[in-house]
């Protein structure tokens, strides 16, 4: 049977394909149970198509997790432009959407998962990822109301990236945690998170009424 020839549209259809259907896979099954074999049977091509788009399952999780960050920032700036939030209100808002990630069709690495894929990449690749997740937090910083240098986009990260990681860990990778008092956790680190970012947020609007006086 001849081989079918794609067009570049096609090619860009299924690419976006795999991106969405790998993002998906981790949220409902984890990137463990999820095979190239298995995502090329969802999206309808062969293994060998699949090679002409990624060179392995790993690169194409790291450009699924890009792919997601546009949604993202697109959510934290719907939020900050929702009059009827406060500005506490909405970055809850978007923690708390993230953090529970698998109710939302949002992917977050599990532990495991972060160490497949590391294990798996070059240096280079993954310079390249942690540069994309400073911009990614950078943005989210602007976008909450913090010029740049304002916060430390790693440490932001660190700490958001902590919630959501630790509660997916619970209780199968971190059994030694109690499982029923998991969302009282995360409700904790959220508040906390949040109450240091508007002591932040007050002493920067406290220096510029300052400025302007």
């Amino acid at each position: 049977m001849a081989r079918k020839a794609y067009s570049e549209q096609e090619r860009e259809q299924v690419r976006e394909a795999l991106l969405t259907t790998v993002i998906q896979c981790i949220v409902d099954r984890g990137l463990i149970h999820s095979s190239i074999d298995i995502l090329c049977r969802k999206v309808g091509i062969s293994k060998t198509f699949f090679y002409t788009f990624f060179s392995s399952k790993e690169e194409l999780v790291l450009q699924a997790l890009r792919y997601q960050q546009p949604k993202l920032l697109r959510y934290a700036q719907q939020l900050m432009d929702d009059s009827s939030l406060s500005w506490r209100e909405g970055v809850r808002t978007f923690l708390e959407t993230c953090v529970y990630g698998e109710k939302r069709g949002i992917a977050v690495l599990s532990i495991e998962e972060e160490q497949e894929v590391y294990r798996c990449l070059s240096q280079e690749n993954f310079q390249t990822f942690r540069e994309d997740q400073i911009k990614l937090f950078c943005s989210l910083l602007v976008i909450f109301g913090f010029p740049m240098g304002s916060i430390d986009p790693r440490l932001f990260g660190n700490l958001a990236l902590s919630m959501m990681m630790i509660y997916k860990a619970i209780p199968n990778t971190i059994p030694f945690l109690f499982p029923e008092a998991a969302e009282d956790m995360v409700e904790f680190q959220i508040n906390a998170l949040l109450d240091e970012m508007q002591r932040t947020k007050e002493t920067m609007d406290r220096v510029k009424e300052n400025v302007q006086k």
